[in-house]
């Protein structure tokens, strides 16, 4: 079978979960004797045309960055035909559109093969964290409206939906070419047999305490709680340290960064709190944490489950998150991780030095939530579901 993948920021770096999502399912296609080609956002001056692992990715040359929105407009637009050219060309069976956004959906009308489209968030939900401009703000609502989604019945044959949540989002008549698959994790990667000591041995920590913020430091991911947290931590146990992530998409990453160490200077932490960067072994990295947060305020830019919790919890580590989004939907609180309330510095300090204190009732947790994943979210049984 031919297949085209379609979504705006599927390209290395492999550092967001719908990329790697995508780059996982197109390799297991891939392996299982298939054709696979994906068309993404490509940067300016960089190959258009380019095999990675034996998957062709066709790269449309709309951004100067590869941040999230530069140049994606301009990458719907053109992809309208590239789309045509392609299925024709390879003579495609089916095209799988990848997105948070109804509107990226859209655009496999104008192919004439079978289209499958999978969306990763819910409708309708509006975001004041943003820090887009108002024009751009309004484009991002729109691409997640009901409207939009409605549209989905004349583009596409089917959509797939992560979590049941994001079925219930969608209007009734796209509910009737719907259904619920979640993501999976590649468990023979991500598991507790896993080592963090190198990562612990490049950060010169042996015995003490690590608390990671899983995610990057885009403003509804809660930095700010976390690290408020953090202090209120550090004042009680001695022993712990903290870091948090930087992947380079976020187009005001350099704002971000400077406007946080400020803050962690401001509360005294330098010596407690550190910033890594972008890491391909990103499971020895994650493996090295003893709790795992993800302090997050809203998940209206989001996959409405992050893939790296799926990718912590199969690594066995307990885990901390608000409840937005679905993470209640892989979490069962007090089982498999604890839930707190979005933004509550208090509740996310309460829950980090309850973790602390009860040892056996963490690696509980964690192993449970170990389980859950491979019962319920291991690529070796979800693939199935798409085939």
């Amino acid at each position: 079978m031919n297949i085209l993948f379609y979504g705006l920021n599927l390209n290395p770096p492999w550092v967001e979960g719908l990329r790697n999502t995508v780059k996982e399912l197109a390799t297991m296609m891939k392996n299982k004797g298939h054709n696979v080609y994906i068309i993404t956002k490509g940067i300016i001056g960089e190959p258009e045309e380019k095999n990675i692992n034996g998957i062709t990715y066709f790269r449309i040359p709309t951004a100067s960055t590869s941040t999230y929105n530069d140049g994606s407009i301009k990458f719907i637009i053109k992809s309208l035909s590239k789309i045509k050219t392609l299925t024709e060309k390879y003579d495609v069976d089916v095209v799988h559109g990848h997105s948070s956004y109804p509107l990226i959906g859209i655009a496999e009308k104008f192919s004439r093969s079978a289209a499958l489209f999978t969306l990763y968030s819910r409708l309708g939900s509006n975001s004041k964290m943003l820090e887009y401009n108002v024009i751009t703000n309004y484009l991002l609502s729109f691409a997640k409206s009901r409207f939009v989604a409605s549209l989905l019945k004349r583009a596409v044959d089917h959509v797939t939906c992560i979590t049941p949540s994001i079925y219930e989002s969608l209007p009734s008549n796209v509910k009737s070419i719907s259904s619920i698959i979640p993501i999976g994790v590649n468990t023979e990667r991500f598991n507790p047999s896993k080592n963090g000591d190198k990562f612990r041995d490049e950060l010169g920590i042996e015995d003490e305490k690590l608390i990671f913020m899983i995610g990057d430091v885009t403003p509804w991911k809660g930095s700010e709680v976390f690290i408020k947290a953090s202090k209120k931590v550090a004042s009680k146990r001695q022993d712990v340290k903290f870091v948090l992530f930087a992947k380079g998409t976020y187009e005001f990453e350099r704002e971000r960064l400077e406007k946080l160490k400020n803050m962690v200077k401001a509360y005294n932490l330098e010596e407690k709190i550190y910033f890594a960067g972008v890491y391909n072994n990103i499971e020895e990295i994650y493996a090295a944490a003893d709790i795992a947060v993800f302090p997050y305020i809203e998940a209206f830019a989001l996959m409405s489950i992050p893939l790296s919790l799926l990718e912590v919890m199969a690594l066995g580590k307990p885990i901390i998150a608000s409840k937005v989004g679905d993470m209640d939907y892989a979490i069962r609180n007090g089982v498999d991780g604890r839930l707190v309330k979005p933004g509550s510095v208090k509740e996310l300090a309460n829950a980090l030095i309850f973790l602390l204190e009860h040892e056996d009732e963490s690696r509980k947790m964690g192993m449970n939530a170990w389980s859950r994943v491979k019962k319920n979210f291991d690529w070796n049984t979800i693939l199935g579901k798409y085939i």
